[in-house]
């Protein structure tokens, strides 16, 4: 039975991100939402594990489509919030409620407590400041009872130590952003220093995993790479490519 309810839920993801992820005007070519089909679909079945209420409200930072795909599939009541309007159009279609934000502001009070779930798909490496501070926003946003998702890449992922012991950089120039400005990746994080970003910003770990995330490459050579080394990814968990986690705001902490 189960067996069965995932093939139709895999099924009707197909369906939903082929025609509103796929060519709907995000931020990244048609291209990449191809070949990043399998990543989402494994945050999406991350994300089921939670055993969400289906009254939840979800509120994604940064993209939203997870979020467009949840509401479509399963009717959650999902927000979005972005640094830019740019790439609104595909929220609007979707019936999605859409705010601009900057993580290193503090949420606009009206957001605040408001929301049961906040989803992050690769967004904490984008931006140059510590994730604690990150998250000490983020527990603005959580009713007390909510929780935070997010998968960001592995530090220690082999394609870093390959590139390390090349000497070819991994990491974009350390900047502060221009206004709406989107950078590269300034800070990427090994587990054990997520751990400790996570508990130093006041969050209450549920899951801390390794985890390769669907990932297949934008390139031949990529793709090539990802499938010879992928026994050593199997062999060693701290050598994948994603790290995901699920944290709480911790009975401990005080919202700064």
């Amino acid at each position: 039975m189960a067996e069965r309810l995932m093939k139709d839920i895999r099924s009707r993801f197909d369906l939903i991100y082929n025609c509103d992820i796929i060519g709907a005007g995000f931020a990244e070519s048609d291209e990449y939402y191809r070949r990043d089909k399998e990543r989402y679909w494994r945050c999406l079945v991350l994300l089921c594990q939670l055993d969400l209420q289906p009254d939840v409200k979800l509120l994604e930072i940064g993209g939203g489509q997870l979020a467009v795909i949840c509401k479509k599939m399963f009717g959650y009541d999902c927000t979005v919030a972005d640094v830019s309007e740019r790439y609104i159009s595909p929220l609007q279609r979707g019936h999605i409620e859409f705010f601009k934000y900057n993580l290193m502001d503090l949420p606009p009070v009206e957001k605040q407590e408001n929301f049961d779930v906040v989803v992050m798909l690769e967004v904490i490496e984008h931006i140059p400041a510590p994730a604690y501070i990150l998250f000490e926003r983020i527990k603005l946003f959580l009713k007390p009872t909510g929780i935070m998702f997010l998968t960001t890449p592995n530090l220690f992922r082999i394609r870093n130590v390959v590139r390390m012991i090349l000497g070819i950089e991994f990491l974009d120039d350390y900047q502060i952003p221009e206004r709406e400005q989107g950078l590269g990746h300034q800070l990427e994080y090994s587990a054990k220093h997520l751990r400790w970003q996570l508990e130093r910003g006041g969050m209450q770990i549920m899951v801390l995993n390794h985890d390769e995330l669907g990932r297949v490459g934008h390139s031949f050579k990529t793709r090539l790479g990802r499938s010879l080394v992928a026994p050593l990814a199997m062999l060693r968990p701290k050598w994948r490519d994603g790290l995901v986690a699920v944290a709480r705001k911790s009975f401990n902490s005080t919202n700064r």
